[in-house]
């Protein structure tokens, strides 16, 4: 059983936001090997405020009374939430058992950080959705990186981490795309479950088309959720950090190649970095699954 912290901005059934987090958060409660223990909001897809506004809203509607909630961080600069709080909290009662997977801007973690400065040490490991290693385009349309821009010092604390830490880079995650083929088998679905993502995901889906120019979207947040229950499913690769802050306000990563020697994942700044899911349809089969054991 694998204990999750998610901290996330999930923006899932609002107007032109996107919705990854959400369904991230289904694939992790349709997991009966994932302990979720707690949800963290942070900044990103959205305002802060939108993002409580979701979560609470999804926490209603599907009755999720034991996984507990906590407001965090609006901006770069917002320290002092509940947020940093629950996850010092968690992971210190959970020493070296819980994989932290944030899919937002990553400053309730330079917080639980600055409350206690071995908040990592406590961690099993950090899975992260961000970050660039080139232009990211859609056809002639290249569009800015989100995740690691939003906060670059906590983006550089977290990568820096004395833990190990996975990447999926916004590159990597572009292959992972819910295509027309996907979203009429989920229509034709009749649980109550498919039938709720159908309900919350179709504005987004249409409005792919005038984002990247089909209709459709990516599936950024899943790929590191994924990875967690199925690291098998992707290549691994291995590469020591060398972008400082500065480099980091557009999410750029300058990286270095290292051996894959187990040796050296706990090491500051080595961090993981999938080159590609080797089956998607395996990896589409696993979330539509788990989709399917949300009562």
């Amino acid at each position: 059983m694998e204990k999750v912290l998610f901290d996330c901005d999930n923006t899932m059934g609002l107007a032109e936001k996107d919705v990854d987090d959400g369904i991230t958060l289904l694939y992790l409660l349709g997991r009966n090997d994932v302990d979720l223990v707690g949800i963290t909001s942070t900044f990103g897809n959205g305002s802060v405020k939108e993002v409580n506004k979701v979560i609470t809203r999804m926490r209603e509607e599907l009755n999720i009374k034991d996984v507990p909630f906590a407001k965090g961080a609006g901006d770069a600069g917002d320290f002092n939430t509940a947020a940093a709080e629950f996850l010092v909290e968690e992971a210190k009662k959970n020493k070296g058992e819980v994989t932290l997977l944030a899919t937002g801007a990553l400053t309730n973690l330079k917080a639980a950080c600055q409350l206690d400065p071995q908040f990592f040490s406590y961690l099993k490991e950090i899975k992260v959705m961000g970050g660039i290693t080139e232009k990211l385009s859609f056809g002639e349309k290249e569009i800015g990186e989100l995740n690691f821009s939003c906060d670059p010092e906590a983006a550089k604390l977290v990568l820096e981490a004395p833990v190990p830490v996975m990447v999926a880079t916004g590159n990597m995650c572009l292959n992972a795309f819910f295509n027309s083929d996907d979203w009429q088998w989920l229509q034709n679905q009749e649980e109550e479950s498919y039938q709720y993502i159908a309900k919350h995901i179709e504005q987004w889906y249409y409005y792919g088309q005038q984002l990247v120019g089909e209709v459709g979207f990516h599936l950024w947040d899943l790929v590191p959720a994924v990875h967690i229950t199925h690291p098998d499913l992707y290549t691994k690769q291995y590469y020591q950090l060398h972008s400082d802050v500065e480099y980091l306000t557009t999410g750029q990563l300058k990286l270095e190649k290292v051996a894959n020697k187990k040796d050296k994942i706990k090491e500051p700044g080595i961090i993981n970095i999938p080159t590609e899911i080797k089956d998607l349809d395996q990896f589409k089969e696993l979330i539509f699954t788990a989709w399917s054991a949300i009562k």
